[in-house]
């Protein structure tokens, strides 16, 4: 291993040494050289084992049918979140998923009764790395680049990462350490899980917390990006620069790579590009998100003196006398070639779908 690392540095310093004289001599092309460089390193493919536990599977039963679809569009909506990191770029892949049962959950479960809580929540302490250690010693997610765990219970966060609602742990750099694992809570009904999915596949690739005390960037808890330490879904629906500076030491530089990923396990036959937009389609998407009967999408009067929402990215729901703003689902389009996403119009990157026949 050590060989191969330095004879992948040995490649990247001539590579350098090179650069350098061309620019030396007035022909170096820095755009030219990365966007070679950019070929040369290509895309990560980080394939995702869903482990569904007997409660979030329990959420599932009134429409088992939808239960897959919904997992594909939450995988999607993950994703989308990475669309703007590039050398590389990132498609995550769901290539299983695998439903629990009583005695295998008992095998790596523990409930705790956390300071100023009188009921149990689950201890992801615990939890996280017994059910590493499972998942290791089980070669049905050999193959996998991650393994998480989907559920509907209260977590709370080991590391006190999140100031607000704690619902997800997950291990730094985990693939790189045989550490593959993460958890979270979803609702199984609106993705409402998606922001601490994105925050934990995040760590997972080596991508660090906000917490920053400078002010020379803007990578500050209070700064609210998506690896902001101060709850989720986070204020703002994109990453910060001190997100892309890890991401490029970690996988541009010449002397790091990815060959923690890129293995050979297959997607999922009915694998898409939907996001919840897609998913929704038809719905209601306000009776969709509260438990109120009676709620709908308002039919409000056009322009923003009277209050009308006035983007793409936001919606009214209204119930009895009460209207609340919401964010659109995740996909909702702005125009042609950008999408919503956490209620900010972003730019959308197509994937190519190959479907098995």
């Amino acid at each position: 291993m050590f060989l191969v690392h330095f004879f992948v540095f040995l490649e990247a310093a001539l590579l350098m040494f090179s650069c350098v004289n061309c620019f030396g001599g007035g022909s170096f092309d820095r755009e030219k050289w990365r966007r070679d460089r950019c070929e040369w390193i290509g895309t990560i493919h980080l394939e995702i084992y869903l482990v569904l536990d007997t409660k979030y599977v329990a959420i599932h039963q009134e429409n088992i049918s939808q239960c897959r679809p919904y997992l594909e569009t939450l995988v999607n909506n993950v994703e989308a979140y990475f669309w703007p990191f590039n050398c590389p770029d990132l498609i995550i892949t769901l290539v299983g998923v695998k439903v629990l049962t009583s005695e295998e959950e008992k095998q790596f479960k523990k409930y705790k009764i956390f300071k100023n809580d009188t009921t149990p929540k689950l201890d992801p302490a615990f939890t996280l790395s017994m059910f590493n250690r499972w998942v290791n010693n089980d070669t049905t997610f050999q193959d996998a680049d991650v393994v998480y765990l989907l559920t509907s219970e209260e977590i709370r966060d080991y590391m006190v990462a999140y100031k607000l609602e704690m619902k997800a742990a997950s291990y730094s750099s985990g693939p790189c350490h045989n550490r593959r694992t993460a958890l979270s809570k979803d609702d199984g009904k609106t993705f409402s899980g998606v922001p601490a999915m994105v925050q934990q596949i995040g760590r997972l690739l080596g991508i660090k917390w906000d917490d920053s005390r400078s002010t020379e960037k803007p990578c500050r808890v209070t700064d609210g990006y998506i690896m902001s330490k101060n709850g989720e879904p986070t204020e703002l629906a994109n990453f910060s620069s001190c997100s892309y500076d890890t991401w490029d030491f970690n996988y541009f530089l010449p002397f790091n790579n990815k060959n923690y990923f890129n293995r050979t396990t297959e997607a999922m036959d009915t694998e898409n590009d939907e996001l919840p937009a897609n998913f929704f389609n038809g719905s209601d998407y306000c009776q969709v998100l509260s438990e109120r009967k009676n709620t709908t999408t308002c039919e409000s009067p056009t322009g923003p003196e009277n209050g009308a929402v006035d983007t793409p990215c936001h919606m009214r729901c209204c119930f009895e006398n009460t209207n609340v703003t919401v964010n659109s689902p995740d996909g909702t389009r702005c125009d042609n070639e950008t999408v919503c996403l956490q209620g900010m119009c972003v730019e959308e990157r197509k994937r190519n779908i190959t479907i098995s026949e």
